[in-house]
């Protein structure tokens, strides 16, 4: 019998407006590139992890550019249901 795929777990899911961001807390290494290219959008937790901050985001593009700076791959992006980031 092959072995199962580990389903993913501890995902943050927060939307506002018409965007959405995952943040895959089990893939976060707190590298916290994330915070350079959108300072309005993440920031990190006690643990060194990324988080979606209350208040007013950065622009779409920022949000993406952060999610495509996180070398793990953590941060997933959402817009209208479509997910821009990863394709």
């Amino acid at each position: 019998m092959p072995a199962k795929k580990a389903a993913r777990k501890n995902i943050d899911i927060v939307k506002k407006g018409d965007i959405e961001v995952r943040i895959i807390r089990d893939l976060c290494i707190g590298a916290a590139t994330c915070i350079v290219y959108a300072p309005s959008t993440f920031d990190l937790d006690e643990d060194n992890i990324a988080i979606a901050k209350n208040g007013e985001w950065d622009r779409l593009e920022k949000i993406i550019a952060a999610a495509q700076s996180c070398p793990v791959v953590a941060i997933e992006v959402f817009q209208k249901g479509k997910k821009v980031y990863p394709k």
